[in-house]
């Protein structure tokens, strides 16, 4: 009976949580889907089911979510694509090797997630400007994976330093040197941890609001969360619906990928434990 009642108030409280997560998304939807002169507030059911406010976001010339969308895939898989290539070398270095340098090596990496962040936007920004590559795709490609090989690096040491050594022994016996080791061997087994570092990173990159407002100005190369701080500004900030509209636009990508790495995570969790 006490153990009933302890598994009811776990329900309970996860439910909770659950409605205070949800809410704000359910109630952006809501919001979205009333035309754009209507009046409303809150989780107001629509009196009247529009795509008016998606219509009037998407063709609005001076936002360009539509380019901005593009741009921001473009980031988000160069940057995504470039360090998860680089973490699972460096990881496989700092979890499997002994080399000169490698505790201050990884002191350096360690200390790329302590510096926070927004303290390196003003020294980026006037050596960008020196070399001449503000407003260019590398003015956010560079940063951001910079930014992410420091985290990428710790999550695939960790996963590197609980991988069995039996069978990096095994693989040198049957003649792998460390490059065969690492992409036959260690990688086919290690899709989970990858999938799990390029979704965190793909929402970091998606969501980089910082950068993307300091290092780019051209209407033609904007990211979306620039495009969308474009409709919080004065001209549409009273107009609820189409700044919500513009928000679900900017977010449906995120939960796409996120969705779909996810199940593939999963999947991968379940084979895991049915093989073993």
């Amino acid at each position: 009976m006490v153990s009933r009642r302890s598994q009811t108030l776990s329900y309970l409280v996860l439910l909770l949580f659950a409605a205070f997560a949800i809410y704000p998304f359910i109630s952006t939807t809501l919001v979205a889907f009333n035309p754009p002169d209507a009046s409303v507030s809150g989780l107001a059911w629509p009196s009247r089911w529009s795509l008016d406010s998606f219509i009037s976001a998407w063709d609005n010339p001076d936002a360009g979510i539509g380019r901005s969308l593009l741009n921001s895939i473009l980031l988000s898989a160069v940057v995504v694509s470039v360090s998860v290539f680089f973490s699972i070398l460096t990881g496989y270095a700092f979890g499997t090797m002994r080399f000169r340098g490698a505790k201050v090596l990884s002191a350096l990496f360690v200390l790329g997630l302590i510096v926070p962040y927004e303290a390196t936007i003003i020294p980026l920004y006037y050596q960008f400007r020196a070399y001449n590559l503000i407003d260019t795709y590398w003015s956010m490609m560079l940063p951001c994976i910079g930014g992410s090989m420091a985290f990428g690096t710790y999550w695939m040491t960790s996963f590197f330093r609980s991988f069995p050594r039996e069978l990096l022994e095994a693989a040198r016996t049957d003649g792998s040197n460390r490059w065969q080791t690492l992409w036959k061997v260690i990688v086919p087994t290690a899709s989970s941890p990858i999938f799990a570092l390029a979704t965190i990173l793909f929402i970091w990159t998606w969501n980089n609001l910082l950068l993307a407002v300091v290092m780019i100005s051209q209407p033609e190369l904007r990211m979306v969360p620039a495009a969308l701080n474009f409709f919080v500004g004065l001209q549409y900030g009273s107009n609820y619906q189409i700044t919500c509209a513009a928000a679900i636009m900017v977010a449906l990508p995120v939960m796409i990928v996120y969705y779909l790495l996810q199940r593939r995570y999963g999947a991968d969790v379940l084979a895991g434990s049915l093989k073993g």
